[in-house]
């Protein structure tokens, strides 16, 4: 009985629990004010003018929920691309083909990725207003980085958005395999 019990405690403290903390000293970056949400999975951003799918690819909008479901799926750079192409191929039966009514997505700029930072909050160092629950992962699950279509300045990586603490890291796009959330004008 007694390993039991403490099988039973090892397992209930092992689950991790993800919650955002932010500073009450600190002043929002990125505030709920700031974006639009729409019941389609895209969420418009007031200060850049961009508008973002709530969900990285892999995961689904639930319409009732207003949540995304399932699970973040991680691609080598080149397979990103690829895969938005796919996304966008008007002959193609995609099933994110024209998502939210946007024509054409496009991977984001590193800029554009570090705009989305909130500066006050970690785990994750986004707006949870704006994205819900899409990035709740630990510092170092490749699934909470998301690729950037900029290059870094060795000419070999490419920069990516770490959403558990809002900081870029260069990697090589054919060694490693981020998360993609897609963008659009």
């Amino acid at each position: 009985m007694n390993k039991f019990m403490f099988t039973a405690l090892i397992s209930f403290f092992s689950i991790t629990a993800f919650a955002q903390e932010c500073s009450a000293d600190l002043s929002r970056t990125a505030p709920n004010s700031r974006y639009i949400n729409f019941d389609n999975g895209t969420v418009a951003d007031n200060l850049t003018g961009l508008t973002w799918m709530r969900c990285p690819l892999g995961k689904q909008w639930n319409n009732i929920s207003k949540e995304c479901e399932g699970s973040t799926e991680t691609y080598f750079w080149q397979s990103a691309l690829t895969m938005i192409a796919s996304i966008n191929d008007i002959n193609g039966n995609h099933q994110l083909h024209e998502f939210g009514g946007i024509k054409k997505w496009r991977m984001p700029n590193i800029k554009e990725l570090m705009s989305l930072k909130e500066a006050a909050c970690y785990s994750p160092a986004v707006n949870t207003k704006a994205f819900g629950k899409a990035f709740n992962y630990a510092v170092g699950d490749l699934a909470g980085y998301i690729w950037s279509n900029t290059p870094s300045n060795n000419g070999n990586e490419v920069y990516s958005f770490d959403t558990p603490n809002g900081e870029v890291y260069s990697y090589n796009p054919a060694q490693h395999k981020l998360s993609v959330l897609l963008i659009a004008e």
